[in-house]
């Protein structure tokens, strides 16, 4: 996993041990280091596991790298702050993670003998530009860009369409190295092909992580006094509990004799939270069998999920709960930034569920808050599951047919590498845990959820529109999955058998 606790821990380890440059051979031996690589190795700092491959120091003679990075938060005012996976802000704002990117793109840069550059794809997402441009490079044979920074549902669609490199063929990449989440590996591949993967070398996969935030000042206007902190701890956060928190927090706030947007609400959430709180009791919407294929889960246990939806979707059409696009509040161009992101910001939100992108937003907020995990659907789980999101969350692709791609690898390895040793402690340790949280607890907390990371396929490639199953607020989820149901594992097995195509 790419936040473990025991992350820093093993990096102060790693900086005890003597450093070699190689790359693993296919016996798993390493192979000699050359002359040039030894007069580089002194400025390679280590990397945080003892096992780590490390990756091979390569001249390229000049080439020039380009990166293709979607632009989250492109002209919306809720996601602020993001300047690029890898590419870096040279503004007078620029903040200490733009610092350390620039640090590693100069030190790779330098001694792989490359210039790298990136773009921000900011264009109409109606139309999917950046998937346009990828498709069209990759039919051309032009290869503008060498590394793409995509969200998962539309990787997901160029990976079907033969615009991705399978990854795992990529021979200069080592993605059992601790700078590669190990769930993404493992959860994101099909028959053994992996087409996207997320690690150190991206921010924007931890900010696209869900959680729920709660509002510390209103809790004591309240006259709340439960340690939610403890809690979670005891492994007592649990959705039960939750809708007995939110009973009586909505009212009428404004006095104008109706509960409206404008009023005081218990919590805030979307419908696409309701698969959230689905994984959140460890039901995959896609599973995979001994051969790595997938396979629809509620097909296996249909009764699980069927008691979870009965939970969450009961809670979400009460009183209680207001749902941003849930349809009643359809006359706002983003109802997300109109209705419970206003709401929370404005300190009349108890709770709020969201990525941790958000956090942002809130950093001028008069009122004090805190994070919490997603809470377990099920009392009797052993530990607490966490989504990342399919649309605001970034994963690294290689567009397919790149010439030199074993190249391409060993310097996505080495940012990887680099990445992990200047832009995680920066991001993670410095901005998201003291600069957006604002507590050691909320800290800790942070610790628990990306430990328990999980990646589903469902979502990202939504075959036969299954996930709209999810996102439908009535109790009408066992017809609406008997009728999605053979559409989808049709066109599951279209996509499996595209992709076992691919050479």
């Amino acid at each position: 996993m790419k936040h473990p606790l025991s992350r820093l821990l093993l990096l102060l380890l790693a900086l005890t041990l003597p450093l070699c440059c190689a790359c693993e051979d296919g016996d798993g031996s390493a192979s000699d280091s050359s002359a040039a690589e030894s007069d580089v190795s002194a400025s390679v700092s280590q990397t945080g596991n003892p096992n780590d491959v490390q990756p091979e120091v390569i001249d390229l003679g000049g080439r020039t790298i380009n990166i293709l990075c979607r632009h989250w938060g492109y002209g919306g005012d809720s996601i602020v702050g993001f300047t690029g996976e890898v590419i870096y802000s040279t503004e007078e704002n620029a903040t200490e993670i733009d610092v350390q990117k620039k640090a590693v793109v100069d030190d790779i840069s330098a001694r792989y003998h490359c210039e790298i550059n990136g773009i921000l794809d900011g264009g109409d997402p109606a139309n999917d530009t950046l998937s346009q441009k990828v498709q069209n490079m990759v039919t051309s044979g032009t290869f503008d860009y060498d590394i793409i920074f995509d969200k998962s549902s539309t990787l997901s669609k160029m990976a079907q369409n033969s615009y991705l490199t399978d990854l795992n063929t990529v021979e200069s990449l080592c993605l059992s190295n601790s700078w590669w989440d190990q769930n993404a590996v493992e959860q994101l591949s099909i028959g053994g092909k992996l087409f996207y993967v997320n690690g150190d070398i991206n921010t924007y996969d931890d900010l696209g992580t869900w959680c729920v935030l709660f509002n510390k000042s209103l809790k004591e206007r309240l006259g709340i006094d439960e340690d939610f902190y403890q809690t979670a701890r005891d492994g007592d956060w649990t959705l039960d509990h939750l809708i007995e928190l939110c009973k009586g927090v909505t009212g009428d706030a404004n006095g104008d004799g109706t509960v409206d947007e404008f009023d005081q609400w218990a919590f805030g959430t979307e419908t696409y939270n309701v698969f959230v709180e689905v994984l959140g009791g460890g039901l995959h919407v896609i599973d995979k069998d001994a051969d790595d294929l997938p396979y629809i889960s509620v097909k296996e246990h249909p009764d699980q999920l069927y008691a979870a939806l009965d939970k969450i979707i009961g809670f979400y059409n009460s009183d209680e709960v207001m749902v941003a696009n849930g349809g009643k509040y359809s006359q706002y161009p983003n109802p997300w930034e109109a209705t419970v992101n206003k709401a929370f910001k404005e300190g009349r939100e108890l709770f709020y569920m969201c990525g941790l992108i958000n956090l942002a937003a809130f950093r001028d907020m008069e009122d004090d808050i805190g994070v919490l995990p997603i809470p377990k659907t099920f009392a009797d789980q052993d530990t607490y599951y966490h989504t990342v999101s399919m649309d605001n969350s970034s994963y690294l692709a290689i567009p397919r047919n790149l010439p030199n791609v074993e190249e391409l690898g060993a310097v996505i390895e080495a940012l990887a590498m680099k990445s992990q040793q200047l832009v995680t402690p920066a991001f993670y340790d410095k901005q998201l845990k003291y600069r957006d949280v604002r507590d050691d607890e909320s800290a800790e907390m942070l610790d628990l959820m990306f430990a328990t990371r999980s990646f589903d396929l469902g979502p990202a490639y939504n075959w036969g529109n299954l996930m709209s199953a999810y996102y439908t607020l009535d109790t009408d989820y066992a017809s609406r999955f008997e009728s999605l149901i053979p559409a989808a594992e049709s066109a599951m097995e279209d996509c499996v058998e595209s992709i076992q195509a691919i050479q």
